[in-house]
């Protein structure tokens, strides 16, 4: 019998081509010997996209859409807005209910490149953690993201986490109620927080991560991955579609050429102007600004949770 392997990406319309490259590098490295299901977590991807994504569909591999409207209704207007990222960065929490017939079960941002099977990945073992993750590679260089780390959400910055790759332990996150505990925060606290996605998992995930070699979730930066280049993840405005030499930007090409985006793709590059770049320049500024305004701020995880919180029931 073939070991079924559970993958989610949250995606809208907007990235459904880099996530139909994802998918084409995560088949191209996929065994025979397993069974890969595909979910796709969505509120706004249009039947003609859902189309395109299924022609990948094989012997053993199925992708299907869950549309998360419903779900998001009683929370939606709580939800904080973020920098970089769509509503649909949220929809991992909300994996643990929806999905009851899952014990184990990977979740994956749509701007990652596969070079190994990620059957590996998903046998890692999570027994007594909430996820398996990879540090977040863009903390320590910076002190102004470091002391961030430590002063605004109150944890020690290098067992601060980057969620676009996580091994999910559902059962774990079902005993210890990830969901309840996130939609209790999100309601009581409402904290002021740069990347509020990431940010309340790695509070509520604290002291319960195993720890990832950076080779299963290598951001754009020189430094060599820990063990073997297996996962490419194009975090923050490092996209290789927008920019050259991006580092292991390469490989995103490598698999866009099969994509029936690729022409788009092609063209999105060649057209990603300087007022574009300019954007994005801006947007950084953005952040930093916001990262200075919530150190004024009295709503903070490190203020409101670690410095009053005792205990949850």
């Amino acid at each position: 019998m073939k070991k079924t392997i559970p993958i989610f990406f949250a995606c809208n319309d907007r990235y459904v081509p880099y996530l139909d490259v994802a998918i084409i590098s995560l088949i191209s490295h996929a065994s025979k010997d397993n069974m890969y299901k595909i979910t796709v977590m969505k509120s706004d991807v249009s039947e003609e996209n859902q189309a395109v994504l299924k022609k990948h569909e094989c012997e053993n591999v199925t992708i299907d859409f869950y549309d998360v409207r419903d779900i998001l209704e009683p929370v939606k207007d709580k939800l904080p807005d973020m920098f970089y990222y769509s509503i649909a960065a949220y929809f991992r929490f909300f994996i643990e209910t929806s999905f009851p017939q899952y014990d184990k079960a990977i979740y994956l941002d749509c701007d990652v490149i596969f070079l190994n099977d990620i059957a590996e990945l998903f046998d890692t073992d999570v027994e007594g953690y909430l996820v398996g993750a990879a540090y977040e590679q863009n903390t320590d260089r910076s002190p102004m993201f470091t002391n961030y780390v430590e002063d605004i959400i109150g944890i020690p910055y290098n067992t601060y986490f980057n969620s676009g790759v996580m091994v999910m332990n559902l059962k774990e996150f079902r005993n210890y109620k990830v969901q309840d505990r996130f939609i209790r925060m999100l309601t009581e606290y409402n904290f002021d927080s740069l990347a509020p996605d990431q940010e309340y998992l790695n509070v509520i995930c604290h002291g319960k991560v195993k720890y990832l070699p950076t080779g299963w979730n290598k951001h754009s930066f020189p430094e060599a991955p820990e063990g073997k280049l297996n996962l490419c993840h194009y975090a923050l405005s490092n996209k290789p579609w927008f920019y050259e030499d991006v580092i292991n930007g390469e490989y995103f090409w490598e698999y866009a050429k099969y994509s029936e985006f690729y022409g788009y793709l092609t063209e999105g590059f060649k057209n990603y102007s300087d007022a574009d770049r300019q954007r994005d320049r801006e947007g950084f500024a953005e952040i930093v600004k916001g990262i200075e305004e919530i150190y004024g701020s009295e709503r903070t995880f490190k203020k409101l949770w670690f410095d009053k919180e005792t205990a949850y029931a």
